[in-house]
């Protein structure tokens, strides 16, 4: 997906706020620089940062200007001398490796992997306790982008799941830059647009990485290995996404003759048990 200028006004900001701290970083996908060098220059300055390079044309530029000295990514071209390793693959199984970074980025990148237990998982693994992990995935429309798109309560049941400290939820619109807070009601507003999710999370505990469970029906759930944090999504701002009535529209309702709603299920029933 690249570098947008969102992430660098996110990344700025979380730097100059101290929450950003330690100077490696590594990005899943070697990922281009989509800013305008006058904008990087613009943002910079607005949280007083200064712009040490010449010329801002490659990710480790970028990332040096923002106080990381060890930039590194992962991808399966093997561009920008990025490291060739299948995200689909454990990494610390399949290459030994167990190098860990104090910011971890996955800008556009885990939609593409089929294997999401396997890519969270090396996320996890990447980021160092205490450390930063920066997801910008799409939500909502892109079609056909990738394999998969990201529901907020995804990343608020990966957060429990994981005891990582939820340091911001927003999004854009139609790969505008302007973050918008998450709100359901902001979220609601923006339906059938293209939408990009940003989370950002500390990791605050060793732990393995842990599978999230659902969090609508973590209540009932009896397996094993999953953890529980009672959270219920549908009371929460993380409720379902369901526009008003659309339950009424499984029923089947409209298939019916009867002009009541009364008269309708009770043809239904007699249907059913005929």
């Amino acid at each position: 997906m690249g570098i947008n200028a969102e992430l660098v006004e996110l990344a700025a900001r979380l730097r100059q706020s101290g929450i950003l701290t330690g100077h490696s970083v590594i990005e899943l996908g070697a990922q281009d620089v989509c800013v305008v060098e006058p904008a990087i220059r613009t943002i910079l300055s607005d949280f007083k940062l200064p712009m040490i390079e010449s010329k801002v044309e490659q990710a480790d530029a970028l990332y040096r200007c923002l106080g990381f000295t060890e930039y590194r990514s992962i991808d399966a071209s093997g561009e920008k001398n990025a490291f060739l390793f299948d995200l689909n693959n454990d990494l610390r199984e399949t290459y030994a490796f167990q190098d860990r970074f104090d910011l971890v980025t996955n800008l556009g990148t885990a939609e593409h992997c089929f294997d999401q237990r396997s890519v969270f998982n090396n996320i996890h693994n990447l980021c160092r306790v205490g450390g930063i992990i920066i997801h910008a995935l799409p939500a909502q429309g892109n079609v056909n982008h990738a394999f998969y798109n990201y529901h907020p309560r995804f990343f608020i049941d990966i957060a429990v799941a994981n005891k990582y400290e939820i340091i911001n939820f927003s999004f854009t619109v139609d790969y505008n830059s302007e973050l918008i807070q998450y709100t359901p009601e902001n979220f609601r507003k923006w339906d059938s647009h293209d939408i990009l999710f940003y989370a950002v999370f500390r990791r605050t505990d060793a732990s393995e990485f842990r599978l999230p469970f659902d969090g609508m029906f973590a209540a009932q759930n009896q397996l094993v290995g999953y953890s529980n944090a009672g959270i219920n999504p549908l009371v929460t701002d993380f409720a379902p996404y369901l526009k008003t009535g659309n339950w009424e529209n499984t029923k089947g309702l409209h298939k019916t003759k009867s002009s009541s709603r009364f008269d309708a299920l009770r043809a239904l029933t007699k249907r059913i048990f005929s």
